[in-house]
């Protein structure tokens, strides 16, 4: 799930900036300071991997597109083409697995490129490796399968629908061009390779008899299967030897870097070049599963993180500042929608087909005392696909039900029901939303606190990002802290300031009792005091 963002030279932030999330984020900040670029960013990424355009690096605008950003220099700081942009993404897994993309355009004739990828790990996050493009040469169907091979690993997931398409004519190669040294990343497989050196040397041996009584048969294929010969007669002299742990991560940081990735766009797909060796595939791997001492292989470090990047932004669920306004009627579109749209158009087909939905909506209708109650009414008597979404008056106590169409009512109303259903229908997702206090009154924007704080929890698990300039709804979400319903760290509220460098971003804790530790800049919601003098 997503732990944090980092911008640089993106849009209003030229210095990089660092937002961190938690279950419920806040995004506060006065017009214009840089507020929208934090959910344009998530959204930015996310209308890329859901391209049709197989293997497109950056899509800033596209038609009925979540989000239209226009040029590649018009998203850049100062519309600077000397700058590379950065986006930073930080999950939770793998401890904090993070990933970096830089993006470059050398002119307006040329193509975005993506000029670096970066590894990060851990908190605070360290640079584990970078790769840039490589001009490496590939056989397209040798490279298909090897990156089949990796998927199967990978992306195997019933949850994502199975195995993703690769276009092998899309894929283009990143060489590793620094790996990190650092101990603590070698010193478990080292221990465990020092400890199982028999087990090691036997897998070698018998990967070498196979390829010694295959080789005549690789020759006449054309293949050399000399290269990969020597190559294991190298590894049995080293695992035969006393080695050290300097020397280990010598050749082992050797092996890692000169492995050349496999990416289709933002995603890593496979292995294009480079060594993989078959201790760390097969019987080794699985012992090494076994002990908890995984190997540092940074294919696997950075394919884990492609899959992360591609389930997080699969989990954001992006509604802009407006939904699509209310109909008198509706055609039900023969489908049973799992969500409501992001511009709120699915809202109808859903409570259509979901009744239980209905009740659980107008539950929290009466929580949020909007004094009204949902009602879905089938027209005509030749076809039941053409219905109504009615709202019945319940201030009208012992009387005849007064019901009225969705548009009769308050815009604030039909603006903010796709929202509350989207709360309630959705688990494991991360709901972004920009101002959601539209057109509602201070009291209901202080209950969305209420719905928020209940929708976190089991079973929904979902997480909010929300751009907003709502005094009451940190105000309730502050008493909920006071009150034990949620804890300091299921709120992080990010201040968003603009100055003549570019945007920034402070996080303003809270602590148990539901203060702010830290101070409003420049006295943020002190505007009541100063009119009230």
């Amino acid at each position: 799930m997503l732990h944090a963002l980092e911008l640089e030279n993106f849009k209003a932030f030229g210095k990089r900036a660092r937002i961190p999330f938690a279950p419920i984020t806040l995004i506060f900040g006065e017009n214009s300071a840089g507020k929208s670029t934090i959910l344009q960013a998530l959204n930015l990424l996310k209308q890329t991997l859901e391209s049709r355009e197989t293997g497109v690096l950056l899509l800033p605008r596209s038609e009925n597109g979540i989000v239209d950003l226009g040029s590649f220099q018009e998203m850049l700081f100062n519309h600077d083409m000397n700058r590379k942009l950065s986006i930073r993404i930080v999950t939770t897994a793998n401890h904090q697995l993070a990933i970096e993309f830089i993006f470059k355009r050398r002119s307006l004739e040329e193509e975005i490129f993506l000029d670096q990828i970066e590894l990060y790990h851990g908190e605070p996050s360290r640079c584990i490796a970078k790769f840039q493009p490589s001009d490496a040469s590939e056989n397209l169907n040798e490279l298909s399968n090897r990156v089949v091979f990796l998927l199967e690993s990978f992306f195997m997931d019933p949850s994502l629908g199975g195995l993703r398409g690769v276009t092998p004519s899309k894929i283009f190669g990143m060489k590793c061009v620094w790996l990190t040294k650092e101990p603590e990343y070698w010193k478990p497989e080292f221990e465990w390779s020092k400890e199982h050196r028999r087990k090691i040397l036997s897998t070698l041996q018998k990967q070498l008899d196979d390829d010694k009584e295959d080789s005549n048969e690789e020759l006449e294929k054309d293949n050399n299967p000399q290269e990969e010969i020597n190559s294991l007669n190298s590894d049995i002299e080293f695992y035969s030897s006393d080695f050290n742990f300097e020397a280990y991560i010598s050749k082992r940081h050797e092996e890692e870097m000169s492995i050349v990735l496999g990416m289709q766009g933002l995603l890593p797909v496979g292995v294009i070049s480079g060594e993989r060796k078959p201790w760390l595939t097969g019987t080794g791997w699985a012992l090494l599963q076994q002990h908890d001492n995984r190997p540092f292989e940074i294919v696997q470090l950075v394919m884990a993180a492609g899959q992360a990047l591609e389930q997080t932004l699969g989990a954001l669920f992006p509604m802009g500042p407006f939904r699509k306004a209310a109909e008198r009627w509706y055609i039900f579109r023969g489908t049973s929608p799992q969500d409501v749209g992001y511009r709120g158009d699915l809202l109808p087909d859903l409570l259509f087909r979901n009744r239980d939905m209905v009740k659980k909506a107008n539950k929290w209708l009466k929580k949020l005392e909007i004094d009204y109650k949902l009602a879905i009414k089938s027209l005509g008597t030749d076809s039941r696909d053409l219905f109504e979404v009615r709202l019945i008056d319940t201030r009208r106590k012992g009387k005849e039900n007064i019901d009225v169409a969705l548009p009769d009512v308050g815009f604030g109303i039909s603006q903010l029901l796709p929202f509350i259903v989207q709360s309630l229908v959705a688990e494991e997702q991360i709901i972004s939303i920009e101002q959601p206090e539209v057109h509602v009154h201070p009291k209901l924007q202080a209950d969305l606190g209420e719905l928020l704080a209940e929708a976190i929890k089991e079973p929904h698990q979902n997480r909010f990002i929300v751009e907003t300039h709502s005094e009451h709804l940190i105000l309730r979400l502050q008493r909920l802290v006071y009150e034990k319903r949620i804890k300091p760290e299921d709120i992080s509220v990010i201040y968003v300031s603009r100055g003549p460098e570019g945007a920034k971003a402070e996080r303003l804790r809270l602590d148990e009792e539901g203060d702010f530790i830290d101070e409003w800049p420049k006295g943020f919601f002190l505007e009541r005091l100063n009119e009230l003098r």
